[in-house]
């Protein structure tokens, strides 16, 4: 189980918990905390993206493309070496889809 996120003044705080099934997402306020997760084999893309300052503080937005209906799009804000971690969460996405006999059929 691997757990990133930011750190630092930001409020409300984000951490995200990448496990063998799922990425959960939890974003900590003052007085309120948000719990949600999305299940790994409903991710069908992922992408980093980085302004010029956040490729010299070594972070990135990774957005997560799912096929999930309530969220289809989560954006990770902030993830420190955030290449790394997009490779993590799709190769874990892809072991997951694996383990659930998951496929999707694209059309060329």
């Amino acid at each position: 189980m691997d757990m990133f996120g930011i750190k630092g003044d930001r409020i409300p705080r984000e951490y995200y918990t990448l496990t063998n099934e799922r990425l959960k997402i939890r974003k900590q306020g003052m007085l309120t905390k948000e719990l949600s997760d999305i299940e790994l084999f409903k991710i069908k893309d992922t992408y980093v993206k980085q302004k010029m300052t956040d490729k010299v503080r070594v972070v990135g937005d990774i957005e997560i493309i799912s096929a999930d209906e309530s969220d289809p799009v989560i954006t990770l804000k902030k993830v420190k070496n955030a290449h790394d971690v997009r490779e993590k969460i799709r190769s874990a996405a892809k072991n997951a889809k694996e383990t659930a006999g998951v496929s999707y059929r694209y059309d060329l």
